[in-house]
């Protein structure tokens, strides 16, 4: 991370949960809230005056609900970074976040530390999910996959993998376990662990031979 801060816009019905997350934030270094609003109309008046890395927003909110808020904003702003934070673990809700154009998705129950983590792994372009969102997200690919044989995996915003994806993948399937992968490239095996979650999560796999096969039909590790 740099010196620089994140900067947050904060999306949210409920004042007294706004408040009670900038609290939070306060206490965390590198991060600062610039600007809040209540419903996703007065976010999109707002937004406009404000320079920001990340915007956080719920979903069940008045007048345009968050996934309206997120197909409008990434129109505007096609390279804003957008985190989902909601109390709906259902799929449903999810995939209509991560098909508007969210990065990640976590749960009103995520700790501070976890909150940290997916503000600086979607600030910076990379997908975040919960262990319980990445569960709904593989079952839920699962029971449509029944349904329809040509579902297609989950795809976030058009990409299969990002590149740090990718590379960890590739030493996965070199024999590395996670805390070696944390070792090699210098990062912590929360990280690796939660990157490999979101990776499983995406491809809708959930044991090494579904992984490997999809990876391989795929082609994505191709150069």
């Amino acid at each position: 991370m740099s010196d620089k801060s994140i900067r947050i816009f904060i999306v949210d019905d409920h004042q007294l949960f706004i408040d009670g997350l900038i609290a939070i934030i306060r206490k965390t270094e590198g991060l600062e809230v610039v600007g809040t609003a209540n419903s996703g109309r007065e976010c999109i008046e707002k937004i406009k005056d404000e320079e920001i890395d990340i915007l956080i927003t719920d979903i069940s909110m008045p007048e345009m609900r968050g996934e309206e808020l997120v197909e409008h904003l990434i129109r505007i702003y096609p390279n804003m970074k957008i985190l989902t934070l909601s109390m709906h673990d259902d799929y449903s809700y999810i995939d209509k976040m991560l098909k508007a154009g969210a990065l990640g998705y976590i749960h009103k129950n995520t700790g501070a530390r976890e909150l940290r983590e997916a503000i600086e792994m979607v600030s910076s372009g990379n997908n975040y999910f919960t262990q319980e969102v990445s569960n709904a997200i593989a079952k839920g690919y699962a029971k449509e996959s029944i349904k329809n044989e040509n579902v297609s995996p989950p795809v976030i915003n058009d990409i299969f993998l990002t590149r740090r994806e990718k590379g960890i993948l590739k030493l996965v399937f070199a024999g590395l376990n996670s805390q070696d992968i944390a070792d090699e490239l210098s990062l912590s095996y929360h990280t690796i662990t939660q990157h490999r979650k979101n990776i499983n999560a995406k491809l809708g796999t959930r044991t090494r031979k579904e992984l490997e096969q999809i990876v391989k039909q795929k082609g994505l590790l191709g150069e």
